[in-house]
């Protein structure tokens, strides 16, 4: 039989390099390609550390305590309910087939300085080492990131599990990895703080060191001679990966200049910065893309009133590098003679901008608050991979991709304020178009590292835990899957989908109408039977007066004519109840 795809089950299997079962051969169907004893299936390493759990951003959380306050969305909750032994959602048996590595490494200093400067490193370092080693002992970076003792190495340890990740995916013993560590990374740049036109000030956004960046950077330089050379950072946090752009920035040689006022003199100051991973080539070798909320915090702004501000970080509108979208309009350097002849240094500041192959994609919030414009918020987030970001990784062709994994796009995530509107098989159906791209380019190479995600209520039904258990589960997936990406499916799945959101819509406007009729009917038959007073004489005023104060039955679809799905209950005196239950029992 087959499906609408027009594809049988055994077609489906082998397209993912699966072993086809004989009865699900047609005649006509040779034997899989796939050769399972020099290709075999892949399984996904899980990679944490105990000390991420020290990483204290508030007082012990305890429940149920008057003067405990709300503890941040960034806290150690976040972790538990992923790894925790007994009731952590990667524990649980789907995951039985992952292997776990809970002891990893801290990242090398030398891998840090690839992509952050020494000052900013050793001020995180100090302040850390300075806060004394006590549960209730937090300092302050900025209004919305703390720290605590053991906060600095748990971010050396957080780098040094996606380091350890390339090392392990690189020996061939796992065909990707997930690293569920924190503190999170994508908003630290090369001094920390990341700032933007609608954000001058800044603020770290819970993170200390790029954890996938120093990833990234270590995968090049370290494996430059074992085949990997070009490396991809996909980011699909609701908040732009500030930071990690800003790195790949750095990529190239640049000029900052700051002006310093005194009551008696101006003055101006120039220095140079440049921050590469390996050498000159970098900016044609690294790839960025990041897909986040952009606009103002507020849909709906009071008229008269001040805006509510940008949603954070307030940078990352639409964008896509001249690199990318037209190569033969940025000037190429002699690269040849970077050091000699100092060409980049008579560039101007349209080249630096541009040579980095980058992409934004900034999704506004949805014109209405309803189901209809929520499902049209997710195919704008799907044709946004599907239109701009996976053709042009393709393209790239990189030897491994980073994923900047965070959760918290969620819709049920209130940390987002209405944008992207993912659910949970939006995250597994991204992670299994990058595992297509990865099996086309770089043997299935995956390295995904926790960013945000912060809906942590029910535990392991949480929608962060359920998301990142999708993201996961797709990885897994992608150790025996070998499907490869194909654009034309792509495109007939983009259209699929718009298809049947509008099929939806017009199911959804025909209840509404078939609603209203039918409250509109019940109406006038109740007005066409007035009921009579006491004496006799029909009241038609009092009685239509009534009809107005009463309530239609409805349900969530606002259909009168069909029963509620709620069961009745009849209230309960519980007073009385005690009393018969006192009089009933035996007595002592």
């Amino acid at each position: 039989e087959r499906p609408f795809r027009g594809f049988t089950p055994g077609q489906v299997a082998r397209k993912r390099g699966m072993v086809v079962p004989n009865d699900l051969k047609m005649l006509s169907e040779d034997s899989p390609v796939r050769d399972l004893i020099i290709d075999p299936d892949g399984s996904t390493l899980i990679l944490c550390h105990e000390v991420c759990l020290q990483h204290r951003t508030c007082p012990p959380i305890v429940r149920g305590v008057e003067e405990s306050s709300e503890p941040p969305p960034e806290n150690v909750r976040r972790l538990n309910v992923l790894i925790n032994n007994d009731d952590g959602i990667l524990r649980c048996g789907e995951f039985s087939g992952c292997k776990w590595n809970t002891d990893v490494r801290r990242a090398a200093l030398a891998d840090v300085l690839k992509v952050h400067e020494y000052t900013y490193v050793e001020k995180t370092s100090k302040l850390c080492s300075a806060t004394p080693d006590h549960p209730k002992a937090i300092q302050t970076l900025d209004a919305d990131t703390t720290v605590s003792h053991w906060s600095f190495e748990a971010a050396l340890r957080a780098a040094g599990s996606v380091c350890e990740a390339v090392d392990k995916v690189m020996a061939g013993d796992y065909r990707n990895a997930f690293c569920a560590i924190r503190p999170p990374g994508h908003h630290a740049g090369p001094r920390g703080i990341v700032t933007c036109p609608n954000d001058p000030d800044g603020s770290h956004g819970f993170c200390l060191l790029n954890n996938i960046a120093i990833g990234a950077a270590y995968a090049r330089s370290m494996y430059r001679n074992d085949g990997i050379k070009k490396v991809a950072i996909i980011d699909f946090d609701v908040h732009h990966g500030n930071g990690t752009e800003e790195i790949v920035r750095q990529l190239t040689p640049n000029t900052e200049h700051a002006v310093v006022r005194t009551p008696f003199a101006v003055g101006a100051f120039h220095t140079s910065s440049y921050k590469p991973w390996l050498d000159e080539n970098d900016i044609n070798d690294v790839f960025f893309a990041s897909t986040h909320g952009y606009g103002p915090r507020d849909r709906q702004p009071i008229p008269g009133m001040v805006q509510g501000g940008w949603f954070y970080p307030a940078s990352g509108e639409t964008y896509k590098s001249k690199s990318l979208a037209s190569p033969s309009d940025i000037e190429t350097p002699n690269l040849s003679e970077f050091l000699l002849s100092q060409s980049w240094a008579r560039l101007g500041d349209d080249y630096r901008n541009n040579c980095c192959k980058i992409i934004d994609i900034g999704l506004s919030l949805p014109y209405k608050d309803d189901p209809y414009h929520h499902s049209l918020q997710r195919c704008e987030l799907r044709d946004a991979y599907r239109k701009n970001v996976l053709p042009s990784l393709l393209e790239f062709d990189p030897d491994m991709i980073f994923i900047s994994a965070g959760f918290d796009a969620h819709r049920k995530d209130t940390m987002n304020f209405g944008y992207v509107g993912m659910l949970e098989e939006d995250y597994e159906w991204i992670t299994e178009q990058l595992v297509k791209v990865a099996n086309t380019c770089c043997n299935g190479r995956i390295v995904s590292a926790l960013e945000g995600g912060y809906k942590i209520h029910g535990g392991i039904v949480s929608p962060f835990a359920r998301s990142v258990a999708s993201h996961v589960r797709a990885l897994v997936d992608g150790g025996s899957s070998r499907e490869l990406y194909d654009k034309d499916e792509a495109e007939w799945e983009s259209q699929y989908e718009k298809h049947m959101i509008e099929e939806k819509e017009k199911k959804r406007q025909m209840k509404q109408a078939r609603a209203a009729t039918a409250a509109r009917e019940l109406r006038q038959s109740l007005l066409s039977s007035p009921r009579q007073t006491n004496t006799g004489i029909v009241d038609e005023q009092n009685h239509e007066d009534a009809l107005l104060r009463e309530e239609l039955p409805h349900n969530d679809v606002g259909i009168a004519d069909e029963p509620s799905r709620k069961r009745a209950r009849k209230p309960v005196d519980y007073k009385q109840l005690l009393e018969e239950m006192q009089t009933n029992s035996p007595s002592k």
